[in-house]
């Protein structure tokens, strides 16, 4: 095999290592929500307490990376990796151990384990990836990550039919151990090979001051974080709730919203290419609102909603961090930047799970929990709107 043969090979290995890794990185957070019903009956807690299930690693988004930077440091990217990968298959099967206690263990490691998946994957592309396929190689890598949702959302329901909820849930490390395998021969090749780009051993981090740009983008992002966790956790069960669908069909149908979202990333840089970034911002917001308002106004039409609104929870993701990236300025700065974003808006939407489900039990319906929904669409329309604006006049031309 010839030098260029072996290049193409790792760089293909790399490709499946990453899709594989991008799809635990989300599935084991939506895996409990086709199956809620179930488990806060066996568990014997209220929705607002469930509700921990989804917030706690979300915490962990927002308060733990920094522990990623430095377990690479230490023992290498790939090594971090595998660490990452396996703190999530060992949480996925605690966390289907009979006990609520344990499942909450469980989440605050799938939580640490995630976080060093978010952080480092994005390292690996650019140090292992020339600059022309970078792109590609990020889209791999969000598409698998909508792609691990839906496919959870399907499966889960009908596994939990014949096996059992907790054997559904837990059946997820599966996945996970034959990602552990590729990284592993993914690792061999790398030590074995120079990167193709070099990588400083230190993360410069001085002093950063958010302004007001930070701060709306922070908003914008917490918005949509807020908006994309609190309908992923409840949209089964307000679909099982209000149209009397049985829990695979209800977890079918939410499926939907994650499908949507792998369109949503795709569409947005092609429509950067042709409108403003706050045009593009603006579409996104609007087509978030929707999703709330159909499931309030004309609930039998939520597949059109669910289209929606799933097109714009992918699309807005990737529209919040392309202002990042161009008026982040060098790579402190906008390293800064986005870990400034990143915890405002993680920690902000940790709350939007137990939030949404503490007032549908206070009001014993699903309207005032949609209007909670609502309400964060709406700040993401206008505080994302705002962000973008300003983001054009600074970025350079």
């Amino acid at each position: 095999m010839t030098t260029v043969e072996r290049g193409r090979l790792r760089i293909a290995l790399l490709l499946v290592g990453i899709a594989l890794l991008a799809f635990q990185l989300r599935s084991p957070l939506v895996a409990l929500a086709p199956v809620a019903t179930e488990a806060q009956r066996d568990w014997g807690v209220t929705p607002a307490a469930f509700g921990l299930l989804t917030t706690v690693p979300l915490l962990c988004f927002g308060l733990a990376t920094p522990l990623a930077p430095w377990l690479a440091r230490r023992i290498g990217l790939e090594s971090a990796i595998e660490v990452c990968i396996g703190g999530i298959v060992v949480a996925t099967v605690l966390r289907s151990i009979d006990g609520f206690g344990v499942a909450i263990a469980s989440v605050v490691l799938l939580g640490l384990a995630i976080t060093i998946g978010n952080v480092l994957v994005p390292t690996v592309i650019r140090r292992d990836i020339a600059p022309r396929g970078r792109g590609a190689a990020t889209s791999v890598y969000s598409v698998a990550i909508n792609v691990g949702t839906v496919i959870t959302s399907l499966v889960t329901v009908p596994l939990a039919g014949v096996l059992g909820w907790r054997v559904a849930v837990a059946a997820w490390s599966i996945a996970g151990v034959l990602t552990a395998a590729v990284w592993l021969v993914v690792l061999r090749r790398t030590r074995g090979a120079a990167p193709l780009t070099p990588v400083p051993t230190t993360i410069a981090t001085g002093r950063f001051r958010p302004d007001g740009l930070a701060v709306l983008i922070a908003v914008a992002f917490a918005s949509q974080s807020s908006s994309y966790y609190g309908i992923t956790t409840w949209l089964p069960t307000l679909l099982a709730d209000e149209r009397g669908y049985s829990a695979a069909v209800a977890g079918t149908a939410s499926s939907v919203f994650q499908l949507a979202g792998i369109g949503g990333a795709i569409v947005v840089p092609l429509l950067r290419l042709r409108f403003r970034p706050r045009t593009v911002i603006g579409l996104i917001g609007l087509l978030w609102v929707s999703l709330p308002v159909v499931l309030l106004v004309a609930p039998e039409h939520f597949v059109l909603g669910s289209v929606l609104g799933g097109i714009a929870q992918g699309g807005g993701f990737t529209a919040i961090f392309t202002i990042i990236a161009e008026v982040g300025g060098d790579a402190r700065r906008t390293t800064a930047l986005s870990a400034f974003v990143q915890t405002c808006g993680y920690l902000v939407a940790a709350a939007a799970p137990p939030a949404v489900g503490a007032v549908h039990q206070s009001a014993g319906n699903w309207i005032a929990p949609m209007l909670v929904v609502l309400g964060s669409t709406l700040c993401f329309l206008v505080f994302g709107v705002l962000a973008a604006t300003i983001a054009a006049r600074r970025a350079p031309a």
